[in-house]
């Protein structure tokens, strides 16, 4: 692997240089802010092993954390939209199915970790995943949590998979692996900073691989967004809808609106409008509420 070095005085954390799925060069590597992988039809099934887990002193807890966009996770009898994995799990191997619901359906890995005493994080500080694909298909993920310097060797996992059965209803889940909870952004939500938009001129058609990095973005945030992660989830609309996901803008705009800046609701809305009609209808109201 092609190892970056340690973080150089002045540099920008990894999370704005960020700016969707795609890599940034840190020191000769590609790093990524998650790991993305389109699913067969059908049920997929995913191992995970940790290599090495070594965290930082002030890093209680690490591990990675699973979404899948059109699509589910089979844990313990139930169907969820994502997991999170910690190192006890990894360090033994755990094996989790996944099924597509829909052509473009995709899996999504990023580091989650623990600082200390305190909540859970993700989509922080130095965070990030360098990826090598072997010859036999498998995948090693050498990952980064956010706090410190950037430290690739913190959490590294090898992942391979194969097509598989759908999971007995009976099982039960593994140690260390916990539901990833979902619920849509409440209307009273209030962000912190504001995020422009980038609109263009006139609506342009989204390359099929881009749309899906949209969606996926965009369920991540409302992941975080649900889990009271509010400036990681407006960070992950913002770069949704830059991908040309409409509801990412079309949220955005409620945020926007819910802190009374209009013109930025007014924004976000022309920018979905051509798709999401929620927004068309939001445009059509907005000389009534200024």
């Amino acid at each position: 692997m092609n190892r970056p070095g340690a973080q150089r005085p002045g540099d920008v954390p990894l999370e704005h240089r960020y700016t969707g799925a795609d890599p940034i060069d840190w020191c000769g590597a590609d790093v990524y802010p998650m790991y993305t992988e389109a699913l067969p039809t059908g049920t997929t099934a995913l191992r995970l092993r940790a290599l090495s887990v070594m965290p930082p002193a002030d890093v209680s807890g690490l591990g990675l954390g699973l979404t899948v966009t059109d699509g589910h996770v089979n844990l313990g009898g139930r169907t969820l939209g994502g997991v999170d994995i910690w190192s006890d799990a990894l360090a033994a191997g755990i094996d989790i199915t996944v099924t597509a619901e829909a052509p473009e359906a995709l899996f999504t890995l990023t580091p989650v970790w623990v600082a200390g005493a305190g909540p859970q994080q993700s989509w922080t500080g130095n965070y990030g995943m360098v990826v090598d694909l072997l010859p036999d298909g498998a995948s090693t993920l050498w990952c980064s949590t956010g706090p410190g310097t950037p430290d690739f060797n913190e959490l590294v996992v090898e992942l391979t998979r194969a097509d598989a059965d759908p999971a007995p209803t009976d099982q039960l889940p593994r140690v260390g692996a916990q539901p990833l909870v979902r619920a849509e952004p409440p209307l009273y939500a209030k962000p912190t900073a504001r995020v422009q938009p980038v609109v263009a001129a006139e609506p342009t058609a989204q390359p099929y691989a881009e749309q899906n990095v949209g969606r996926a973005l965009h369920d991540l945030g409302s992941a975080m967004f649900a889990r009271g992660e509010h400036d990681s989830a407006r960070v992950l609309w913002a770069q949704a809808a830059e991908a040309g996901n409409s509801a990412a803008a079309y949220d955005l705009g409620l945020l926007a609106l819910h802190v009374g800046d209009i013109g930025a609701a007014r924004t976000w809305w022309q920018a979905a409008a051509h798709e999401d009609p929620r927004a068309a209808a939001c445009l059509a109201e907005l000389p009534q509420r200024t």
